[in-house]
């Protein structure tokens, strides 16, 4: 439980608890450094300006008769949210329970026609509780928020008075799956290098010839917080294929295409391996870990799927090698169905499709 109330000099410590945490520092524009006076000043005067003005609506969010942050709307053009937890009181749903609180009041107190949320690109914790509260994801927009050294990406969504306050989409969790020469995981800043390797390696360009060109490691980045997000979204799920000795990547996989609305218990998985992986049977024994995980009952952790594909290019057999020894039944062929290639050797390739249904169960 949580409890709304007003800002008062006793909220200092909490005030500074807040602002002198690292992603505080990393995530918002709070001064640093950041001091008592400070703090003080944002009690006796920012607060009740916004009050008095109609500005800005500010509360302290206690739990357990302690200070665990504060949240606010901004009654501007356009209306929007923000919050902020000490690290004490985050990872307990307080903050998603505060926003359900200060939205109503901005819907049927306040009469506000809608609220924004917005954050840097990459700020999964504040969606976290957004998406929780039933915000819609409205996409990415380049460098549209000030940072103290400029300019970043942001993350937008939104919520009317008449939409429910829970989550639009599946937030996916990537579960840990362990095999007996893999580990399959969320990927980590230590697999950055080992990406770019692998997404600038001749072959791998070959087959998947739409990746980004030059791949840096920038681009793998913005590859990993892709996964992140896409997770957030319900659309898919991506592991790290590591090695259980020394937690090296060795390659990626993904289940795709969650969110289809044709085919709803619907998957598709993609992968690729690093040079130094290939020939090994990783990706194999990934992709049974990925089929088993995908075909458990979503109440039992799993994702609840009931039918996988995997495409490949006709001429891909080493991709079409891992899909047979998984399975999939070959169901088709399709004429010019992807791009293969680099160059003045890129071309339109025939593809193959491959397919594997859950198994009854009586």
């Amino acid at each position: 439980m949580v409890t709304l109330r007003a800002h008062t000099a006793a909220d200092v410590d909490g005030l500074l608890a807040f602002a002198r945490d690292p992603e505080t520092a990393r995530w918002t524009r709070v001064p640093q450094p950041y001091g008592p006076a400070d703090a003080r000043r944002w009690i006796e005067e920012t607060v009740p300006a916004g009050w008095r003005d109609g500005t800005a609506a500010r509360w302290v969010v206690e739990a357990d008769g302690r200070f665990a942050g504060s949240v606010e709307v901004h009654r501007g053009t356009p209306p929007f949210v923000g919050f902020g937890l000490v690290p004490a009181a985050r990872g307990r749903g307080l903050m998603s329970m505060a926003l359900r609180l200060v939205a109503r009041w901005a819907f049927e107190q306040a009469g506000l026609p809608v609220l924004h949320w917005w954050a840097h690109a990459g700020n999964l914790a504040s969606w976290r509780v957004a998406h929780a509260c039933g915000f819609t994801f409205e996409g990415t927009r380049r460098m549209a928020l000030p940072r103290r050294d400029g300019l970043v990406d942001g993350w937008f969504a939104s919520l009317t008075p008449d939409e429910d306050m829970t989550p639009r989409t599946t937030w996916w969790p990537v579960h840990e799956l362990v095999g007996e020469r893999v580990r399959l995981r969320p990927h980590t800043d230590a697999d950055v290098p080992r990406i770019v390797e692998a997404c600038t390696d001749p072959r791998t360009r070959h087959w998947l010839a739409t990746l980004p060109h030059p791949y840096t490691e920038a681009t793998a980045r913005d590859f990993v917080l892709g996964c992140r997000l896409g997770e957030s979204l319900g659309q898919k799920v991506t592991w790290a294929v590591a090695d259980p000795a020394d937690d090296r990547l060795l390659a990626n996989i993904s289940i795709f295409r969650l969110d289809d609305p044709m085919n709803p218990t619907g998957g598709e998985i993609g992968y690729w391996a690093h040079p130094d992986a290939r020939g090994r049977g990783v990706v194999g024994e990934a992709v049974d870990l990925v089929v088993a995980h995908a075909f458990t009952p979503a109440d039992e952790g799993g994702l609840g799927r009931n039918r996988l594909q995997i495409g490949a290019s006709r001429d891909n057999r080493a991709s079409r090698r891992v899909a047979e020894q998984a399975g999939f039944a070959l169901v088709g062929e399709v004429h010019q169905d992807g791009v293969v290639g680099v160059g003045a050797d890129r071309t339109l390739d025939d593809g193959v499709w491959y397919e594997l249904l859950a198994p009854r169960t009586s």
